[in-house]
């Protein structure tokens, strides 16, 4: 019986088991594996939504090594993140004209709810309505459903 990623907190000893589950052919367990690495990836912070900004990084930084085969950091997004802050950044990601190569790698990974879009929505609360529309706009022009919590209040 294999381990179980979601008691796991050690990145390496989480993704050392999703390589060896794709190597198996356990596509599930490799999934649960990728979903607990990425839900790791904020877990030091103690604001909730920064907490899921660093999500989004550690998902798209995850997704670009296993589909390029080797690390890649998130250079841009990391520097956004110390120069203007996590909302601005999370702004930044929900308004851009161009949709990101994070995005569509996240999207294609199965596991929307780790975009900047996303977390936009969790916390439409915090954002301009501008902000938010664009990223239910985006998040819906890709067929995403939206976090069950949010309730729009632009309509």
């Amino acid at each position: 019986m294999s381990a179980d990623p979601s008691t796991m907190n050690d990145p390496k000893r989480i993704k050392i088991l999703m390589q060896n589950a794709l190597t198996r052919g356990e596509e599930g367990l490799a999934r649960l594996s990728m979903r607990r690495i990425f839900e790791l990836g904020g877990a030091h912070h103690p604001d909730a939504m920064t907490q899921r900004l660093w999500q989004v990084v550690t998902a798209y930084e995850e997704t670009l090594r296993i589909k390029h085969g080797r690390a890649q950091r998130a250079t841009k997004m990391r520097k956004q993140i110390e120069t203007k802050g996590p909302i601005a950044t999370l702004a930044a990601l929900a308004t851009d004209k161009v949709v990101t190569p994070g995005f569509i790698a996240v999207v294609e990974s199965g596991m929307a709810e780790f975009t900047g879009e996303y977390v936009v929505l969790e916390y439409a609360n915090r954002f301009d309505d501008a902000v938010v529309q664009a990223a239910r706009t985006r998040l819906e022009g890709f067929g995403i459903a939206l976090p069950k919590t949010w309730r729009s209040r632009l309509n």
